[in-house]
């Protein structure tokens, strides 16, 4: 095989040079270990490493394995490849033989080797060099002069008729080595900065990486539990309703049974009224009365027997054993719910508080729904009564998670929401929401808005009448509002420090209403 063929076998295609350091993956391609490692390190973030030559993707970090036998072959593709003698430089003064150099002198424009070099000129205009094929890439295109400063305003390389020109003026320039020196410190610290930085780039994107993995550990921990939970109601629900079904066919199999022995008794009484039937026309046959009269007094009593009645299903007792399964089905969900840790009270006990409402919020029967009126309701006077379209739930909560649901109206001016029950019962910061002491998700005119401690911010809304899921976790300090659809959609949480008991709250105005679904 030619060299330059052998070369491209044996390049990367990832730096397109001969491999270093080879290494290769499971699905067979080589690469040089650093540019591997480079590529998969920019995928880390999103997880998913694959094959530059192939695209195979590997769930995990691929396992990166020295390829020794390619490693080999390139380092014997290294030392049989001609280096070309043009390259090499020789000293200038060693006439009888080509003699290498080992530097070069920028000043004189001269090669020396080891013997030439110690009788050199060691003064400082002298700049050694490690050799160099032509001096000509070091040159002023324009004066032909060895380049030797350099102009930091405007990051050119001079020489010295360059250093004079009215160009510079002014221009602060320096010796090539001063320049390169400044110049590697200057980088130097840039290195130690993008060092820097990528320390703690990585160190986020470890972060980021732990956070993933704790957010799949947690997703999958859920899905357990919610799996279990459902799956511990169905079979429940399939128990009590085979239950429910084994009582309809326990009846149906009885009455079936009846029916069938009345048939076949009826079967048998028709069979014997077509023989009675038969044996009468017979002696009907005869024509001397005394032998009419003796057998026809054999025909006498017989009568058939009453079976022809009906039973029916005991419709009572299958919806008894109905109630009675789901009664048992309302009392297993809690159990499952707190089983696998869902412990989050329904609240669907919670009623309003007479004692609380405002004279124009009238209430429902079942002290479920609160809707605003022009005609004023007779109450008692009572301290915790407010003078504005406002009503509290009886219920209160202290500590714990709860949830609980509104159907509201389209129309008007509503507000649902909780707050401590010291908050004012009169004036403009009686409303919930105005005040530090409530938190409230207010409706008016097609739009939402959430208010507390009088700062109001907007919320977006996708339905014209949207009805409300409300979850408070009184411990960790969250109450959350939820637009219930087809499915829940978060519209805005508060996060406080609760120091008090809490109590639903309800506002209603212009006709609107809220009713507490049960």
């Amino acid at each position: 095989m030619a060299s330059s063929d052998l070369g491209e076998e044996l390049s990367c295609s990832i730096c397109l040079s001969i491999y270093t350091n080879p290494v290769m993956l499971s699905c067979g391609h080589n690469f040089c270990e650093v540019c591997i490692s480079d590529t998969f390190a920019m995928k880390r973030r999103s997880g998913i490493y694959s094959c530059p030559e192939c695209r195979t993707e590997f769930k995990t970090y691929p396992v990166l394995q020295k390829n020794l036998k390619l490693s080999n072959i390139v380092d014997h593709y290294h030392s049989t490849k001609e280096t070309p003698q043009e390259t090499e430089t020789f000293c200038t003064y060693c006439v009888s033989s080509l003699v290498p150099a080992v530097k070069t002198c920028l000043r004189c424009e001269a090669y020396f080797c080891e013997l030439h070099l110690k009788n050199h000129s060691k003064s400082t205009d002298h700049t050694m060099i490690e050799p160099i094929r032509s001096l000509q890439d070091r040159k002023c295109a324009v004066h032909n002069e060895l380049i030797k400063y350099f102009c930091a305003r405007d990051s050119s390389l001079l020489c010295a008729s360059c250093s004079t020109n009215w160009k510079h003026k002014g221009h602060e320039t320096e010796l090539l080595s001063a320049a390169s020196t400044k110049e590697k410190a200057r980088l130097q610290k840039f290195m130690e900065k993008l060092s820097s930085k990528t320390e703690e780039a990585e160190k986020k994107a470890s972060r980021l990486e732990e956070n993933r993995d704790h957010l799949r550990q947690k997703s999958a921990g859920l899905k357990e539990r919610v799996t279990g939970l459902f799956g511990d109601i169905r079979r429940e629900l399939n128990h009590l309703e085979n239950k429910v079904l084994e009582e309809i066919s326990t009846q149906e199999t009885s009455l079936s049974a009846l029916c069938s022995e009345r048939i076949e008794k009826l079967d048998k009484q028709i069979q014997e009224t077509y023989r009675k039937k038969r044996q009468v026309e017979e002696l009907c046959k005869i024509s001397d009365p005394l032998m009419f009269l003796k057998q026809g007094a054999q025909t006498e009593g017989f009568e058939l027997e009453s079976l022809f009645y009906t039973e029916n299903l005991n419709e009572e007792l299958i919806t008894v054993t109905l109630i009675n399964a789901l009664n048992r089905l309302s009392k297993v969900i809690p159990e499952v719910k707190k089983k696998y840790k869902f412990n989050v009270g329904d609240s669907t006990d919670m009623v309003l508080n007479v004692n609380t409402a405002n004279p124009f919020v009238a209430l429902s029967y079942d002290l479920k729904k609160a809707t605003n009126t022009d005609k004023e309701k007779s109450r008692p006077f009572h301290p915790e009564r407010f003078t504005i379209q406002q009503v509290l739930s009886t219920k209160r909560f202290t500590s714990g998670e709860h949830y609980w649901e509104i159907e509201t109206s389209t129309c008007g001016q509503w507000g649902v929401g909780v707050t401590y029950n010291s908050v004012k019962r009169k004036g403009e910061y009686s409303y919930i929401g105005t005040n530090p002491k409530s938190w409230c998700l207010n409706w008016s005119k097609g739009e939402l808005t959430v208010d507390h401690d009088s700062e109001s911010e907007s919320v977006e809304c996708s339905v014209s009448a949207p009805n409300i899921g409300i979850y408070l976790d009184y411990d960790g300090g969250v109450i959350s509002f939820y637009e219930l659809s087809y499915s829940a959609k978060h519209l805005y949480t508060f996060s406080a420090h609760f120091t008090e008991p809490l109590f639903a709250g309800f506002y209603v105005n212009d006709d609107a209403w809220v009713t507490i679904a049960s």
